[in-house]
């Protein structure tokens, strides 16, 4: 008997339908810091124009990162690495020998290997893939090339094509012709990108035509088997992202043997029981870090931290190589939706989590600068060691992205702790940290900070503002400058930020991730600054985000619309960054690790958070309907867009049930990261739909696969139901929307006719496409993502609550007797008008109707106009507020509690210290006997747009700051 094996050594895979490779092996990324920008750019010369600015990764980086790869040419004269799996990669990357290791990929639904990573400091990343293909039958094919940055690609040994594009989001397509001979054909592609903070680095090729078969060498392997397996790991499925406690279960065809790892911890060998379910440990799960991302991470600074953990699944048979991915996210176990205690025992929590003497969160936290400033309010003996600064320091030094962050952190505690309660030579160190960096654009200096997004703008002004203060003889590096001259530059800049939020609201409304961030800061200006009318304006500010904050909350859940959020927060409130400040508040939330904020709010002195914002949270109304209208004008030098912004939020909710939209945001246009529109019953139970951009979900992607859409929809909200209507284009990679209902959050759900419909707790929700929804039951979507029938280019949905509805089957039947009509396929290739639109006639509620270029319709009338005429807008409108734009002051009213809001009191100083800025400026200078500043750095005044609200003040202030 012969003792030969026919093991083929290799797995074998088919092509897409649209001839994209799935399958690859590649390489690590090998990352190099950028530290030859001064070769192409002066870092102390104009800022503008071809200057330091494109740093910023702004929306005109491309030509000067095309520059860098001129500069920075893929290698081509090395010999082309062994296409086997496990086997050696040697490479060279930035004139250097490097190595990794083949490793398996398969990509997503999309096509693309990704590398992409956020990076905290400017970086050149290179990376290798490569593949097999074969063919029975030799023919000319093309070959399609998709990729964010230059690349180099070669097919069988030779170099067919070449690229040195470079673009932000949306990938360059290239294309050869050549000739694939009837065998297997060996594929390289080599790809380089240069990344300021968040870096795109993806590839995807096609062969057009017929399909080829993508065949992967791998010792051992035994292709037949392998297949057998590849149909099993086809059924895998997670039920859950989000997962409580430290045991995991998968889905999968029952007496399988699969091998499971967690964190590319050790494998976990485990046999399917009969009811399909396989159970591992999720004891080693960690939070999932970006290959190539910044690991020194400081506590509480970044908001990206996402808590998920990569799963691994594989086959438990050495023949068969190939594994599936899947994400999953342990939840923090420490939260609340109905408050328990009072206001000092919320503020003990919070103190003990940020000390580490609470596990509430899920595990102790390390040394940090918040630890310390917690610890200290605790004790005030507390010392402050270099440890506890370490993580602070090394994002200032190194000018990381979020060391604006850490800088107010590091003057905070400079200020709270006494001089000689800190270890030996670390407060030198901080004083060095802060003198050395600098603090807007406009100065010298070449990184990649950002400087021009909304929660930056204001970080950046009140971290220069109170380090000016605190060293005002000290001469900072990076200009020359006194202090001095630096703390009335952030005195002016701040004001002016503070002034147009208080007329006109923010650009990124809601966010809940950067709301926090405006509060930290704000905060910060308050208790430290030196400026009596900075303080009064930054505290009349802070009231009112804090006031809508809570007006657009639910149950510790920040569930309104957001203009900038991340995937994990809308699977999960837990993440967001302002739970933990809503806990502060009221007693609900979570508290997670965006302590930074919190820590902030939890310390002050001077500022104290008004009873009636913790009202609106601990005392929820029976039924809850309120507006926010958000207007504004963006500038360049601020904010590297020339245009005005404007949003329109709707929140109704009731203490079962939240519904929340921005009504027609930008509808149509690209979209970024917004949440247009959700459905909130729980903490993991959020509701919402999407227009895919592309299968990441990670915070490198913008939009991505579930935050932000390609394309944004057209959307209105009528109390407690909404529309949503969806305009495809024929260069959508994914030509549909998809729905995220989790029913593993849900208590129970119905699937009826074009409805599903679902309960939890007391709270409903129903939502509608044409068609109905059928669920994605593999993956780790499954049975969380849902799929419409026609593509999805209409949807409505609905909520509802046992107080106001009666018995879950009750309103369910309520629902099912309205009527509903649509129209147009939104040109995602169906039947009738490319136009969507819907009309809907409802047995609970007025008959609604949308297209997406008509008006909405309420019972036959168009909403937004009064008397014949289009409204006239409020700025807050709400049972606890209503403020008119251009108001002087309004009252805030809600459970027995009152505060005043004075507008135009707050407009009034934030002038006042604008104008004493200005004069600190030009009083430092003369004493200096500074030259003048460039011509950009000059203020002017900046007259409001047409139409555009506020008072006569905020013309007079908005010029003023940020470089103007």
């Amino acid at each position: 008997m012969s003792d030969v094996t026919f093991n083929s050594g290799r797995t074998v895979d088919v092509t897409d339908a649209d001839g994209t490779i799935r399958d690859w092996f590649v390489s690590q990324v090998w990352a190099t810091p950028c530290e030859d920008l001064a070769e192409l750019l002066a870092p102390d010369g104009e800022p503008w124009g071809e200057g330091r600015w494109v740093l910023t990764n702004g929306p005109d980086v491309g030509p000067f990162k095309e520059r860098l790869a001129e500069v920075h040419p893929i290698a081509e004269d090395v010999a082309l690495p062994e296409i086997v799996e496990g086997g050696p990669v040697e490479w060279v990357a930035e004139g250097r020998a490097v190595t990794s290791t083949w490793r398996r990929r398969r990509t997503g639904w999309d096509g693309y290997v990704d590398w992409s990573a956020f990076c905290f400091t400017p970086e050149y990343r290179c990376s290798i893939a490569a593949t097999v293909i074969e063919v029975d039958q030799a023919e000319w094919r093309t070959i399609e090339l998709s990729t964010t940055g230059p690349f180099v690609l070669w097919l069988n040994g030779e170099v067919v094509l070449r690229g040195g594009t470079v673009s932000y989001m949306e990938p360059e397509v290239h294309r050869v012709r050549v000739r694939i001979p009837s065998r297997t054909s060996t594929i390289h592609v080599a790809t380089w990108q240069v990344a300021f903070r968040e870096c795109r680095h993806i590839v995807r090729l096609r062969v057009l035509g017929l399909p080829v078969r993508v065949v992967l060498p791998s010792p051992g392997a035994d292709e037949t088997a392998a297949r057998l397996a590849s149909t099993v790991l086809a059924r895998i499925a997670s039920r859950s992202w989000a997962i409580e406690g430290t045991e995991g279960v998968l889905e999968a065809p029952p007496g399988v043997a699969l091998r499971i790892r967690v964190s590319e911890g050790l494998w976990q060998h485990v046999r399917v029981d009969d009811d399909g379910l396989a159970r591992y440990s999720l004891v080693e799960a960690e939070e999932m870090v970006d290959e190539g991302g910044d690991t020194e991470r400081s506590a509480g600074a970044s908001m990206l931290t996402s808590g998920e953990s990569i799963i691994e699944v594989g086959v438990d048979d050495d023949r068969c190589p190939q594994t599936v991915a899947l994400r999953v996210a342990v939840l923090p176990p420490g939260s609340r939706e109905v408050a328990v205690g009072g206001p000092a025992q919320w503020r003990q929590e919070v103190l003990a989590q940020v000390t580490g003497e609470s596990t509430e969160h899920g595990a102790p936290r390390e040394a940090g600068v918040a630890s310390v400033l917690a610890r200290h309010a605790l004790d005030p003996a507390t010392r402050v060691t270099r440890q506890d600064v370490a993580s602070a320091l090394h994002r200032v030094v190194t000018r990381g992205d979020c060391a604006d962050f850490e800088a107010v952190a590091l003057v905070t505690a400079w200020h709270r702790v006494p001089a000689q309660q800190w270890d030996a030579g670390v407060r030198e160190s901080v004083e060095e940290a802060l003198t050395g960096l600098r603090y807007w654009i406009t100065q010298p200096g070449l990184d990649a900070m950002c400087f021009f997004t909304e929660n930056h703008q204001l970080v950046w002004h009140t971290a220069e503002h109170l380090v000016g203060s605190a060293f005002p003889d000290a001469t900072f590096v990076a200009d020359g400058r006194s202090g001095r001259e630096h703390a009335a530059e952030g005195l002016r800049r701040a004001a002016a930020w503070i002034g147009r939020k208080l007329a006109g609201g923010f650009s990124e409304f809601d966010s809940n991730a950067y709301l926090a961030i405006d509060s930290y800061a704000l905060v910060s200006l308050v208790e430290l600054g030196e400026n009596e009318d900075l303080r009064l304006a930054a505290r009349t500010l802070l009231d009112k985000i804090l006031l809508t904050l809570a007006a657009n909350s639910w149950r510790g859940i920040h569930g309104a619309a957001h203009g900038r959020s991340y995937v994990h927060t809308l699977r999960s409130s837990r993440y967001e960054e302002t739970s933990p400040i809503l806990r502060l508040i009221a007693g609900v939330g979570t508290l997670n690790d965006a302590v930074l904020p919190v820590t902030a709010l939890a310390l002050a002195e001077r500022y104290e958070i008004p009873d009636v914002v913790r009202t609106l949270v601990t005392e929820p109304a029976p039924v809850w309907w309120g507006r926010q209208v958000y207007r504004g004008k963006l500038a360049f030098e601020r904010d590297l867009l020339e245009r005005p912004y404007r949003s329109d939020v709707r929140v109704w909710r009731t203490p079962d049930v939240m519904l929340s939209s921005v009504q027609d945001y930008r509808s149509g246009l690209p979209g970024l990261q917004e949440h247009v529109w959700g459905a909130t019953l729980g903490r993991e139970a959020q509701v919402f739909v999407t227009h895919p951009a592309n299968a990441d979900t990670g915070s490198s992607a913008r939009p991505n696969g579930w935050v932000g859409h390609r394309t944004l929809p057209r959307v209105h909200q009528e109390r407690n139901a909404v529309i949503h209507l969806q305009r495809f284009t024929h260069s959508d990679p994914a030509r549909y929307t998809h729905l995220w209902l989790p029913l593993a959050q849900l208590d129970e759900h119905r699937v009826e006719g074009d409805w599903i419909l679902a309960r939890r707790g007391d709270g409903y929700v129903a939502v509608a496409t044409q068609g109905g929804v059928s669920p994605v039951t593999r993956g780790d979507t499954a049975w969380q993502e849902w799929r419409s029938a026609t593509g999805g280019a209409a949807w409505v949905a609905t909520v509802g609550s046992r107080s106001e509805n009666g018995p879950f089957g009750d309103w369910v039947a309520q629902v099912l007797g309205g009527t509903l009509i649509w129209g147009g396929s939104g040109g995602s290739g169906g039947s009738g008008s490319e136009e969507p639109s819907v009309t809907w006639t409802r047995t609970d509620g007025p008959d609604l109707e949308l297209s997406f270029d008509g008006p909405f319709l309420v019972d036959g009338r168009p909403a937004g106009f009064v008397d014949g005429v289009p409204e006239t807008e409020p700025h807050l409108d709400n049972p606890a507020l209503r403020l008119e734009f251009g108001q002087g002051e309004a009252t805030a009213t809600w459970g027995g509690a009152s505060f005043e809001l004075p507008v135009a009191v707050a407009l009034a100083a934030a002038q006042r210290a604008g104008d004493a800025g200005a004069a600190g400026e030009a009083g430092a200078a003369t004493d200096t006997e500074r030259p003048e500043q460039p011509e950009a750095e000059q203020p002017e005044t900046e007259q409001p747009e047409t139409g555009q609200p506020g008072t006569e003040l905020l013309a007079t202030i908005e010029g003023g700051s940020d470089g103007r």
